[in-house]
């Protein structure tokens, strides 16, 4: 497109705005959400190191374990001495604390061991899980929730549940009853696991999560602080960032092994005095998990993969306490995200040319950038930024400017073609008529000469030179108009009547040739004799009156197309002035 050419292409502001409208609906649907997902998890995935943690230790009580302990421990669900067995054995080797990801929710056999040997020690927890059921709350269970509550402020936003699922009161006392967490987790769309609940809402009970239990081991409520303008949770003096229902978005390390992953036997054996442990120190200070991963029964989805409730448990432990949280809601950065892709859009809705390397390189470095601004935000301050709508945004601009572009490229191609046509016909046809002119019926002869020359075809060809009779007493008394009119409804006549194949064209003044193509001298005759008759028969409608006309026609076989033209134009004029030497009004051979 030349430069001069602008009219073709403005400004196109409606790109800008259309591409902000698509993307911003298409923010409301399932498939932006699985799109944006498994985007933000594999730039996660790239900007995250390999971890591992060593302070903490998931203990598995998986398919192994349980086969290998029947013969000690006996079937599965074990006795609770056997737990009480673990528990001593664990805090003889210096753990921190001891989480019970198993919920102890009827009795069993072992039960006031097991409740003795909690009651002995201030750093062990449980787990209990968050029903969605609405299951009536009795007196005693609504007492329970107001000694592990720890606000009942309903400012506080926090997932919402019905009911708990409390352990069973032959393994916790009321003293007791501040051991005890919530673990339940709220998948996203697409099933896996990226958040984890700091604080839980049951019958308008602000209650802690299990890692926020296992912070705040001591029987005191802490102080809970929620900012909704910074969206950040404290809890005495540690500050997370949050969403709006109080979960914080975990950064996953890049190895699915980040954490120590034990099975139960191997504990059991040492603490059976059936094998003995190397390093004495192994569990020192270390916070040790206990579930359950036998029959598959605790795997959930991540997007590292597959784990267990123990394991996951783990991981958010870790990232708590190592500051490995993900802050979601970071509305500078976003706006300079925004700010550039719609520069950009600005930028190449009101380029004349896209397809060139400049635009090309501003494109590729602008996508580059935006990529590169949301990877170090995340990789080194671990910042989420709205990095998947911006380059939608990109994409749906660079995709209305092409279509844009070409479209309006096809209407310049059309009003070329348009334009094309129009100095074609101003050069080769004939104004008045718009019958081919000299120069048009010239190229039409050229064209014809150079097919029969390719196909070797041994076509015959004829012309014949037409004059309208009398045509000068016409001009004469009428006036040029009333003979300009007669010479539009012959050349209209020549139009209609004559054949696809043949060539008319209007020589100058009343005169008028025609190629017949592929006939011979006799289909000549035929053809002129008709065209000839009809324009006797044909009524003019004038201003000043109906008038008729007649013709003289001339006509010759072309013998050899390699002559000119002309040469058998002068031919045809002796037919023709054979034939107004008869009489008019006929056909005749030269």
């Amino acid at each position: 497109m030349r430069k001069s050419d602008s009219i073709y292409w403005k400004h196109q502001l409606w790109i800008v705005l259309l591409s902000l409208a698509i993307t911003s609906a298409f923010t409301y649907t399932a498939l932006y959400d699985g799109l944006k997902n498994y985007f933000n998890d594999t730039v996660q995935y790239l900007s995250s190191e390999e971890k591992y943690f060593t302070d903490s230790v998931v203990v598995d009580v998986n398919d192994s374990s349980l086969k290998i302990l029947q013969k000690d421990f006996g079937h599965w669900p074990y006795t609770r001495d056997k737990y009480a067995l673990i528990i001593e054995f664990l805090q003889s080797m210096g753990v921190k604390n001891i989480v019970f990801d198993i919920k102890f929710v009827d009795p069993r056999v072992g039960d006031n061991i097991f409740k003795s040997t909690v009651n002995k020690y201030n750093n062990i927890f449980f787990v209990t899980s968050a029903l969605y059921e609405d299951i009536p709350i009795s007196v005693d269970e609504k007492k329970k929730l107001e000694q592990m509550a720890w606000s009942k402020d309903s400012n506080i936003p926090a997932l919402r549940y019905s009911s708990l699922l409390l352990p069973h009161e032959s393994v916790f006392s009321t003293n007791t009853i501040y051991k005890l967490g919530i673990t339940a987790v709220s998948e996203d769309r697409d099933g896996l696991i990226r958040f984890i609940p700091l604080l839980y809402s049951v019958d308008s009970n602000i209650l802690p999560s299990l890692l926020l239990r296992v912070k705040s081991p001591n029987i005191d409520i802490p102080k809970l602080n929620y900012n909704s303008n910074t969206n950040e949770l404290t809890v005495n003096d540690k500050t997370w960032n949050v969403d709006k229902e109080n979960r914080v978005k975990l950064f996953y390390p890049k190895n699915a092994n980040s954490i120590i992953s034990i099975p139960f036997y191997k504990i059991t054996e040492v603490a059976l005095n059936k094998k003995s442990i190397s390093n004495k120190d192994f569990l020192k200070d270390k916070t040790v998990f206990i579930g359950s991963s036998a029959f598959l029964s605790d795997r959930i989805s991540t997007p590292r993969g597959a784990m267990s409730g123990s394991y996951l448990l783990a991981i958010a432990y870790e990232s708590l306490k190592n500051n490995l949280i993900v802050k979601t809601d970071n509305k500078v950065l976003n706006s300079i995200l925004l700010l550039i892709a719609v520069l950009f859009s600005f930028y190449l809705s009101s380029r004349k040319e896209i397809y060139n390397k400049k635009v090309f390189v501003v494109t590729s470095l602008t996508i580059v950038a935006v990529f590169l601004y949301g990877f170090i935000s995340l990789k080194y301050f671990y910042l989420e930024t709205n990095l998947f709508f911006s380059l939608l945004v990109i994409i749906f601009s660079i995709m209305f400017t092409v279509i844009n572009y070409q479209l309006s490229l096809s209407k310049y191609n059309q009003k070329l073609i348009e334009e094309t046509k129009k100095l074609y016909n101003e050069a080769n046809c004939d104004t008045l008529t718009t019958l081919l002119n000299r120069r048009g019926f010239d190229e039409q002869y050229r064209k014809y000469k150079e097919i029969i020359a390719k196909t070797n075809s041994s076509q015959t060809a004829c012309l014949a030179v037409m004059d309208l009779d009398h045509f000068k007493s016409v001009n004469d008394t009428y006036g040029h108009d009333i003979g300009d009119i007669v010479l539009q409804k012959f050349g209209k006549l020549l139009k209609e009547q004559l054949r696809d194949i043949d060539v008319p064209a209007r020589w100058g003044g009343e005169e008028f040739v025609i190629l017949l193509r592929n006939t011979t001298i006799d289909e000549s005759i035929i053809v002129l004799n008709r065209v000839r008759e009809l324009c006797e028969q044909m009524q003019i409608q004038t201003p000043q009156g109906q008038l008729t006309v007649t013709i003289s026609i001339g006509v010759t076989h072309i013998e050899d197309l390699n002559e000119t033209i002309d040469l058998y134009v002068k031919k045809a004029d002796i037919g023709l002035y054979q034939a107004k030497q008869s009489g008019r009004n006929r056909v005749c051979i030269s």
